[in-house]
Order: C-alpha cells, then sequence, then structure tokens
C-alpha cells in the first residue's frame, strides 16, 4: 500500500515539475521592419525594408560601420521607388546623424531619376537586442522634400 502511495506521489511531482517546462508562447520575436515617409504629398510606404551592415576592413580607413537601411516602395505604380538611408561610423547606440556635416546621406529613387540628399537628418531613436527604429527628414539636389520619414527594421 505504502509502495503505491509514493509511487503515485513521484509520478504527479512528475508531471508537475515538467509541465512547467512547457512554453506556450514562440522564443523567438520577429520583427515586422518598416519604412515611411511622405514626399510631397505623396505618402511613401515601404513593402520591403531591409538593413544591412558594412565593417571596413581596410587598415588605412577610417570609415567603421556603415548602417544602410533601404526601403522599396509598395506602389504598383513605380515598382523601383525606394530610400536609401546610409549612416557612416555607426556605433550601435542611439544618436542623430547630420547629412550636411557627411555623418549619414539619403537618397530618394524614383523610376529613373535619382535625387541625393543635401541637407537632413538621420536619427536613431532606440537600439535593442532585436531592432532599430528611428526617423529621418531630407532635402534633395532636385528640391524634393522627404519629410516624417520613419523606420523600424531588424538588426542586421
Amino acid at each position: 500500500m505504502k509502495k503505491g502511495f509514493f509511487s503515485v506521489i513521484i509520478l504527479l511531482n512528475c508531471c508537475a515539475l515538467f509541465s512547467g517546462c512547457i512554453k506556450t508562447s514562440p522564443a523567438v520575436l520577429t520583427i515586422n521592419p518598416s519604412l515611411s515617409a511622405n514626399i510631397g504629398t505623396y505618402n511613401f510606404i515601404a513593402a520591403k525594408t531591409v538593413p544591412s551592415i558594412i565593417y571596413s576592413q581596410h587598415s588605412d580607413l577610417d570609415t567603421g560601420t556603415t548602417l544602410i537601411i533601404t526601403g522599396y516602395t509598395s506602389d504598383p505604380v513605380s515598382p523601383r521607388d525606394r530610400i536609401v538611408l546610409t549612416v557612416t561610423k555607426y556605433t550601435g547606440a542611439t544618436n542623430t546623424y547630420s547629412l550636411v556635416e557627411g555623418q549619414a546621406s539619403a537618397t530618394y529613387y524614383h523610376g529613373s531619376t535619382v535625387s541625393y540628399a543635401l541637407g537632413g537628418i538621420v536619427s536613431i531613436q532606440k537600439v535593442t537586442t532585436t531592432n532599430i527604429t528611428g526617423y529621418f527628414s531630407f532635402n534633395t539636389q532636385d528640391n524634393i522634400a522627404v519629410t516624417n520619414g520613419l523606420f523600424n527594421v531588424g538588426l542586421p
């Protein structure tokens, strides 16, 4: 009788112990990357946003790490449109980078026209273990104002 009673108690304890190991939520969080901006009266919304990192391996150059964020349009009328943001000497921390001072650059591609930014900012507001978020605005050499830009990308 005692053996049966202890067997049931041990069995219940094992069930209770191992039931705590079952996960009810996924362990990996997914990021829904996004990039959007106002270009004049047009609302640019990226269908695909790709972050990438370039590490300098040349000993004579002091370029460090470059962060590139590319947002490809969702507009079926202009399928080749995109915005490319580049942050030079990216450190992985929050900061605001000036396009005038050469800390960052931005380019707007519309069809076959390439519009390079003359002034503006790229600001990285939050960096976590999974994503980078921030905002941007710039004016191009052909007087296109790209304003209210927002991005949220996974770490490259």
